[in-house]
């Protein structure tokens, strides 16, 4: 029975990817004649990218600290540096079509530090199942603050606290579930509250600096950033989650640029030719940003291995 559930779940994820992935080649072909006219009148903001890089490299350290904190319930430790090397090393499998890739790859690679493979995947599941459940409430807050509604605000917030303070209870059975969707059997083992939380606002402020970070970047290749802070936060954060759960689509693609164009042109953030060069250059320079580390990571690699013992 769990069987057949995890095979139509499968089943549904390449439907919905296909899917979204005409109508979004669909929406990004019409609008490319006019995203080309625009290219031509672009002047690079170069120190607004920079900054925005910037933060993305701190959400990065934040999101990998946080992992290491949640692997010390497997009795594992690991130093900062070798946790990310696994970290950007194994994420490459999201580039891969499926869901297992970037887990078998950080199960692997663990192992060869002396870890347990099952630590490694089970705690980047526990790590996933956080950042989607902070990243849907800071959608929340910040859709709440949209709207102009203090009372929805206000709800919002103590939801979000919410989830933070009750995480030890409800993650540990969520990942469970998460690991069997996505086709691994996982049974963690008792996670430590201060660990969760850890890793809970580790995750809440990763959100928010990807957010900060993306008006950076909007500012940058536009010339002009308009519209709250908090739109931005919204944009891509929910841009992100939805391209996250539809992972038959590597790593997201498609889908997050499809929901970054439709929702930066609803929310008034950029008319529909700059919310397409947008979304299509956001992608090439996350892209870029989770390269260069990783390339980096590999080169280091093999000019060790070419040393003479």
């Amino acid at each position: 029975m769990a069987l057949g559930r995890r095979n139509l779940f499968k089943l549904a994820q390449w439907v919905f990817a296909a899917v979204v992935l005409f109508f979004a080649a669909r929406s990004l072909a019409t609008q490319w004649s006019r995203v080309e006219l625009r290219l031509i009148s672009v002047q690079f903001g170069w120190e607004w990218i920079a900054a925005a890089t910037a933060l993305i490299l701190l959400t990065y350290a934040l999101l990998i600290e946080g992992w290491r904190r949640i692997l010390v319930a497997w009795d594992s430790h690991l130093p900062f540096g070798d946790a990310a090397r696994i970290w950007f090393l194994s994420n490459l499998g999201k580039y891969v079509p499926g869901n297992i890739w970037s887990l078998t790859a950080m199960g692997v690679m663990a192992k060869r530090r002396g870890l347990s493979a099952i630590a490694a995947a089970g705690s980047s599941v526990i790590m996933q199942t956080v950042s989607l459940a902070t990243g849907t409430a800071i959608v929340m807050v910040t859709s709440a603050k949209l709207l102009g509604q203090p009372l929805l605000v206000g709800l919002a917030v103590l939801l979000l606290l919410g989830l933070l303070l009750s995480a030890p209870r409800f993650l540990p059975p969520l990942a469970i579930w998460v690991g069997n969707l996505i086709g691994r059997e996982l049974a963690p083992p008792f996670v430590p509250a201060a660990s969760i939380w850890t890793a809970a606002v580790a995750s809440a402020l990763s959100w928010l600096f990807y957010g900060i970070a993306f008006q950076l970047f909007v500012r940058g290749l536009l010339g002009a950033a308009p519209g709250e802070i908090s739109s931005y936060i919204a944009v891509y954060t929910a841009a992100y989650i939805l391209g996250f759960i539809s992972p038959i689509a590597p790593a997201g693609l498609g889908v997050r640029e499809l929901t970054l164009a439709a929702f930066m042109t609803q929310l008034g953030l950029a008319n529909e030719a700059d919310a397409a060069l947008v979304a299509i250059a956001a992608r090439l320079w996350l892209t870029i940003v989770e390269l260069v580390p990783s390339g980096l990571y590999i080169a280091a690699g093999a000019t060790r291995r070419s040393l003479p013992n």
